[in-house]
């Protein structure tokens, strides 16, 4: 049998499917970045790739990849695709809340085809529990999947633990499950043949468990040339189609110029102190462009009675460059796409930005998407992105960007995040505020609404030293309690903060219905 691939994006939840409200998408984006180097040479017909079940179309390829939201519901289809793919290789990608979730796919996995499969963990939250100290040492947080399977915390139901960026990596683990097949030799001893990497491009580090020790290889830092990679949706298709642009499919496009923000706010887990500066910004735009060029290509070749949309997933677009924002608008222009797409700027970057705005309105921008956190930045402790702070109030600050977008007739979505200090009374504010600009500009509309949950943060945890090993929403009454937000926690709040009060969240949960039923249905896609 040749190399045969399944990857799954885990579950966050052990039951319960997502809320009418909850920020969704059919596409597991980050499964298929990890995974496009690879679909490529399936494609091409590279090496053992090339031989493997990703070597057909890609909408075939697509239904080996499954996003998973809550593990009993899932559960049923999770062991059909297992059966009926039947792989030798096994991606799982998971972020820290869906951690129990990866170590209950992998138990699944194993039960069902046991030492006929190797299974791989990589994501974020592997990335930020597994890292180089500055001195250059691996260094474990309490997280770490290969602690706790060194530590018998939890069984050792994965066979390597990838940290870091997989897009080179992952083919160079199937050409060694092929080979392992090829000899008949068993999967679990992968880690004996993984041979020399040092010629494998990417920062990342793969680890593994033998006996109860753990083993580690590090690559040498080889740059890995965005310029090369292709396209997420051109290698897996486009399922999700977001009501923000009416009627299109709608892809997921990116930048490529990094792993997370140009800014450094302390409660998020994209903040540039941990995922790193921006790289190749230089050519960043042209990347964009080929992306959102290829979002239309493929909607033409695999559903010509579609239009093509687009959600550009960087953390801010093009990380608000003003030279590669109006390098982007002049690609559009003189393509002349035939393409609605949005993106994340923040309250600051809109404002110093207008004719910017006003330009890349004419070539497609119908949709821009803010965080507003708090009226009050100085009650969580601050904010990288508040630039601004000594010129005007945040809330005045905030208004101008909503005015501004409805004058340019750019739709405007919000995310509200709670947990990061704020007062019950602030968080009440906030939604009442909400309302009101509802109703006078039309915006911002709520799309997504989040309790800060604390990450491993490659150890700047705030001395949490949370594990993960449990589920993050321990009961049904949280879980219903929770249902319309997106990412949330009993169990894991951010350093410094306590758990969310039951009633309170319950409060929130009601009047944010009740302002939902004000804006109109969008949704956006929800990073994974």
């Amino acid at each position: 049998m040749a190399l045969c691939v399944m990857a799954v994006a885990a579950p966050e939840n052990l039951r319960g499917t997502p809320g009418r409200y909850v920020l969704k998408s059919e596409d597991p984006v980050s499964l298929y970045n990890a995974c496009r180097y690879a679909a490529s040479l399936a494609a091409d017909g590279i090496g053992s790739w090339g031989e493997s079940n990703w070597a057909i179309s890609r909408q075939e390829r697509q239904r080996t990849v499954m996003l998973m939201h809550a593990f009993e519901d899932d559960l049923s289809n999770f062991e059909t695709m297992l059966k009926q793919v039947r792989p030798n290789l096994l991606l799982i990608g998971a972020m820290s809340v869906s951690f129990p979730g990866a170590i209950a796919c992998a138990q699944k996995a194993k039960e069902i085809l046991g030492d006929e499969v190797c299974i791989v963990l990589g994501g974020r939250h592997a990335s930020e529990s597994i890292y180089l100290s500055q001195s250059g040492i691996i260094t474990h947080h309490a997280s770490s999947p290969l602690c706790l399977m060194a530590n018998n915390r939890i069984a050792k139901v994965f066979d390597l633990v990838v940290s870091g960026e997989g897009e080179c990596i992952i083919p160079w683990i199937g050409e060694v499950v092929d080979s392992l097949n090829r000899r008949r030799m068993p999967y679990s001893k992968i880690a004996e043949h993984i041979g020399n990497t040092s010629d494998v491009p990417g920062r990342w580090i793969v680890g593994w468990v033998s006996d109860v020790q753990i083993c580690t290889t590090v690559s040498a830092g080889i740059p890995i040339d965005r310029n090369l990679l292709l396209s997420p949706s051109e290698a897996f298709g486009i399922r999700s189609s977001f009501d923000v642009f009416v009627g299109r499919l709608t892809a997921h496009v990116f930048s490529d110029m990094g792993c997370g923000c140009v800014f450094d706010c302390n409660f998020c887990s994209e903040r540039r102190s941990v995922t790193g500066p921006p790289s190749q910004l230089g050519t960043s735009a042209i990347r964009l462009f080929r992306q959102l060029q290829c979002a239309v290509k493929v909607v033409a070749e695999d559903s010509p009675r579609y239009q093509a949309s687009a959600f550009i997933e960087d953390s801010t677009i093009l990380a608000g460059s003003t030279v590669a924002l109006r390098q982007l608008t002049e690609l559009l222009y003189e393509a002349k796409l035939d393409i609605r797409f949005g993106g994340q700027l923040t309250i600051d970057q809109i404002n110093s930005r207008i004719e910017i705005l006003r330009d890349l309105k004419s070539v497609g921008l119908d949709y821009l998407f803010i965080g507003i956190e708090t009226f009050d930045p100085e009650a969580i402790g601050g904010m990288s992105k508040d630039v601004h702070s000594g010129k005007q109030p945040w809330s005045d600050r905030v208004e101008r960007v909503i005015n501004l977008l409805a004058s340019l007739n750019i739709k405007c979505g919000s995310a509200i995040l709670f947990g990061l200090g704020e007062s019950h009374q602030n968080r009440l504010l906030l939604l009442q505020k909400l309302e009101k600009w509802l109703d006078r500009y039309g915006a911002p509309n709520p799309i997504s609404i989040n309790w800060a949950v604390q990450h491993p943060l490659r150890g700047d945890d705030g001395g949490t030293g949370y594990d993960y090993t449990n589920w993050s929403l321990p009961t049904d009454e949280w879980l219903e309690a929770f249902s319309d937000f997106g990412e949330a926690s009993v169990l894991y709040p951010i350093a410094g903060q306590k758990p969310p009060v039951l009633s309170e969240v319950q409060e929130l949960a009601e009047l944010y219905r009740d302002l939902l039923g004000r804006s109109y249905s969008g949704t956006i896609a929800k990073k994974r």
